[in-house]
């Protein structure tokens, strides 16, 4: 996932479970100086195309993290949690200023990015590679059938700042803001093009919001977002059943309760469980990090309090809000990656056991992280 705040670089940062190991990925996006200015010379595209197609970085190894981050002078960084706690150095997979938007999925073992592009003034489109079993990248290409985003005509610009992927069955699906900052939606079909776009949960008490942040996952063979509604103060939840309609919007806190302290909700993050789904939001004013959990049964868990789990402070945060984060389902366990652009050394690695315990937050500690921080967490599994 990439995302942009007004004026100057924004981290992004994703995470995915191969198996019983966790990927993750983040590059710097940047929001334009000028909206209306031409964005991507032929010099800067065939930039994005050299350095995807690069070697990637160390491997973590099975139940290991690998991780990418956004560096200083719009450059992606990897790293690589091992199994015994140990982080890898960082290394440079490439430096691009024209990708702006980003999320990841694994599907059929396969690491797959999309990314939302400048192509050309100030159209915004929507593209895909993959991992190659040798490490390298395929070159971004267009999803066709989806269509372009206009980042100048667009009164919903701003919002446009988040999608998410999760694989239902055999199908990959996309999901993000769109122009009006409600949710689009499109799905690959099995001769490689996309849907069309549709809008998820287009009727109800919500449809007309705007949204801030985005998460999707697979549960028990369906398609589930979740969504930020800071116009009501809350989390939302939708369901794509297995014939295509969406459920209605649905307010999480109606069936969770509103935690003592809930702030203003900015980022949701969630991962499924077989036919369950695990969620975390994040607040500020008062900051505060959440979890709880939809059961199979369509019930929810009151909201638990993450920080009186893991103590990030004890961990080294000392910044002002932690507010993105991961949520991956890695081996039946929710490994989370919390991050921070206002503190040095800003991402913070926790996790959830299968019996409801969280390990102690930790820092990522690793070499060579740049003076821009990590600003920005989205998670998908597979």
């Amino acid at each position: 996932m990439f995302g942009k705040a007004s004026g100057r670089w924004r981290g992004a940062v994703s995470a995915v479970a191969v198996g019983s190991a966790l990927i993750g990925s983040a590059v710097a996006a940047a929001a334009p100086a000028q909206a209306s200015a031409a964005r991507v010379p032929a010099s800067a595209r065939s930039a994005i195309t050299s350095a995807i197609t690069s070697p990637a970085a160390t491997e973590a190894g099975a139940d290991g993290l690998n991780l990418l981050l956004e560096g200083s002078e719009f450059e992606v960084l990897q790293t690589a949690r091992y199994a015994n706690g140990a982080w890898a150095p960082t290394t440079q997979l490439f430096k691009s200023a024209d990708l702006l938007h980003f999320t990841d999925v694994v599907q059929n073992g396969v690491l797959r990015v999309f990314a939302e592009v400048f192509t050309s003034g100030c159209a915004l489109t929507l593209e895909q590679a993959s991992q190659n079993a040798n490490g390298s990248w395929t070159a971004l290409t267009p999803m066709v059938g989806v269509t372009p985003l206009d980042w100048c005509a667009d009164p919903g610009a701003e919002y446009s700042d988040y999608m998410s992927a999760a694989v239902v069955g055999s199908q990959v699906n996309v999901v993000y803001i769109d122009r009006d900052g409600r949710i689009a939606h499109t799905a690959q079909q099995p001769d490689g093009t996309w849907t069309a776009q549709d809008v998820v949960a287009p009727s109800g008490t919500y449809s007309g919001d705007q949204f801030q942040s985005v998460t999707a996952a697979s549960v028990g063979g369906q398609l589930q977002v979740a969504v930020v509604d800071q116009r009501h103060n809350t989390v939302l939840h939708a369901v794509r059943g297995s014939n295509g309609v969406w459920s209605h919007w649905g307010n999480v806190l109606g069936e969770t309760g509103t935690p003592r302290s809930w702030g203003v909700p900015i980022r949701v993050s969630m991962a499924g469980f077989g036919s369950s789904l695990q969620m975390v939001v994040l607040t500020n004013g008062p900051v505060a990090q959440y979890h709880a959990i939809r059961n199979p049964n369509g019930s929810w868990t009151p909201f638990g309090d993450i920080d009186a789990e893991v103590n990030f402070q004890a961990a080294g945060f000392q910044g002002t809000v932690l507010q993105e984060v991961t949520a991956v389902n890695v081996g039946g366990k929710l490994e989370t990656v919390f991050a921070s652009d206002d503190n040095s050394g800003s991402l913070y690695y926790t996790m959830r056991n299968p019996n409801g315990t969280w390990t102690k937050a930790g820092r990522i500690r690793t070499t060579n992280l740049s003076k821009w921080r990590p600003a920005g967490v989205a998670g998908s599994a597979g």
